[in-house]
């Protein structure tokens, strides 16, 4: 449930609860951004076509918590603000972005 607040993970933690948690990972970033690499279970839902029924619908129908990712933390946490009152589930934003997730040392995957 959330507390009305998106929280900031850093990219460790989100690798932590990609492995342990029903977490799912929505990168906001276009297409062709998120072609060129991205975290390997993200899902893409672009700021430019943010659907938030979908989002509300994943939520309910799977139970998960959402973190968004976007190239550097800006684009994501305004995605993360806009769909907050509309889910009952915990709200996350990838602190820095995919370039603090490479910074990491963490791999992105390619294509799709």
């Amino acid at each position: 449930m959330t507390d009305g607040t998106v929280k900031f993970v850093e990219p460790h933690e989100l690798d932590l609860l990609i492995g342990q948690e029903n977490v799912t990972v929505i990168d906001v970033r276009e297409p062709e951004e998120f072609a060129a690499g991205h975290i390997e279970t993200a899902i893409n839902i672009p700021t430019s076509n943010f659907d938030i029924p979908a989002l509300v619908d994943l939520t309910e129908e799977t139970e998960t918590d959402l973190v968004f990712v976007c190239a550097v933390g800006q684009r994501s946490f305004g995605a993360a603000n806009a769909i907050l009152p509309h889910v009952d589930c915990a709200v996350s934003n990838l602190k820095g972005g995919i370039q603090s997730w490479t910074r990491a040392g963490f791999d992105l995957e390619d294509g799709k």
